[in-house]
């Protein structure tokens, strides 16, 4: 995900412009010497070459889930099932047909869609969080090989929602396998769950950012530069004006700024090369203008939401809870976030601060996501504030 966040970040998509191959050369035999170095293939080849551990070693998780928890023709169909499918993709890298992957991908999407199903009915069988997470991953692969072969962003945005969502899948497997939720009691019933109150904000507060990061995605893969470069106010103003003579004069603002910060040698290094992204081949149009003042909207909501959670968390449960120290954790999380994403806008959208952003903001996805979860099944007796002062003063009384 951080390879990914830098490839989108620094615009070098397409730095490799061939898929499943690399410059006509099996991906995985690609000489150093025509990558390692090289300003925006390096990103793009590496991202390729991390993309395809994750998914061997995901098949190999998901292998050892079925081992460890099943028996039988289940066993043994599953674990076909995983080992003809690595083969398969083995196999077609050599063929270099897109088309063949495209329908291991839908079969993929297929798999994960009959996962999710399943572990309806059985949400503690890790050999179904592992499936979900292996056909998840194809499919992520699939769609960022796509993304390149034809030419289409749009599959860009996805690739970026799915990564998140994979990354979810992968973290919920991590708690349902450690210690502590296996030595940590279960809630039984409604009187032995965290209050109804503080599930309610971790689980809503989750959704709006899921869905920000969704925006976000959006925005970084319209590859349109920065369309607004103050903050806070946005090119002078509380929301910028749209018309087509203030779009018009956004551009011309944004094409003089680039000019005279590259000018400083603010703008690219002494080899020709990048440092900012403020600047875009496409011209700033309404729509950039929109969403990014809607994610920053988002953004201010998220922190009043987060900052409620840990507020009602804490009195409810008292400031040493679990759960307390989380939503604590997380608001530190989020206010890290707004800060990257205030010096993202302030210095002209470098490559290094944006990515950190996409970065915190999907750590941000998973606190909210574990929150959640452990809110929602375990029981975790309360230790209230209140209580725990008046027995403080009868021990002085005393």
């Amino acid at each position: 995900m951080s390879m990914g966040a830098l490839v989108t970040s620094k615009d070098v998509g397409m730095a490799v412009i061939d898929w499943p191959t690399s410059f006509q050369r099996h991906m995985f035999l690609l000489p150093p010497n025509e990558w390692v170095g090289k300003f925006g293939i390096f990103e793009e080849h590496a991202h390729r070459l991390i993309a395809s551990l994750v998914g061997l070693l995901t098949a190999i998780l998901a292998a050892w889930l079925w081992i460890r928890e099943a028996t039988g023709r289940p066993r043994l169909i599953a674990l076909s099932g995983i080992v003809i499918m690595v083969v398969s993709m083995g196999i077609m890298m050599g063929i270099r047909k897109p088309y063949l992957f495209y329908a291991v991908g839908m079969f993929s999407a297929i798999l994960a869609a009959f996962s999710v199903w399943k572990l309806i009915s059985q949400p503690y069988a890790l050999r179904w969080w592992g499936m979900l997470a292996f056909g998840m991953v194809i499919v992520q692969g699939v769609l960022g090989g796509g993304r390149v072969a034809e030419i289409k962003p749009e599959y860009g945005i996805i690739h970026g929602t799915l990564a998140q969502i994979f990354l979810v899948v992968l973290t919920i497997l991590a708690l349902f396998n450690s210690r502590w939720w296996k030595q940590t009691r279960t809630a039984v019933n409604e009187d032995e769950r965290t209050p109804r109150i503080v599930r309610t904000h971790f689980f809503y507060a989750s959704i709006l950012i899921f869905l920000q990061l969704i925006v976000g995605a959006t925005m970084r893969h319209q590859h349109a530069g920065l369309p607004v470069w103050d903050f806070p106010a946005a090119h002078g103003q509380i929301w910028p004006k749209t018309t087509d003579a203030h779009i018009a004069a956004y551009n011309q603002d944004r094409n003089s700024l680039h000019a005279r910060l590259k000018t400083e040698g603010l703008a690219i290094d002494e080899k020709g090369l990048p440092i900012i992204y403020l600047n875009a081949i496409p011209d700033i149009t309404a729509k950039h203008v929109n969403l990014h003042m809607t994610h920053r909207v988002m953004a201010g909501v998220i922190l009043l939401v987060v900052i409620g959670t840990a507020i009602v968390t804490s009195r409810r449960l008292g400031l040493s809870h679990p759960l307390s120290r989380l939503s604590q954790f997380w608001t530190g999380l989020i206010l890290l976030q707004a800060t990257l994403g205030v010096l993202t806008v302030l210095k002209y959208k470098p490559a290094d601060i944006t990515s950190l952003h996409v970065l915190v903001g999907a750590l941000a996805l998973l606190t909210g996501v574990m929150g959640s979860i452990i809110s929602r099944f375990k029981h975790l007796p309360q230790r209230n504030l209140e209580t725990s002062s008046v027995t403080k003063m009868k021990e002085v009384t005393a």
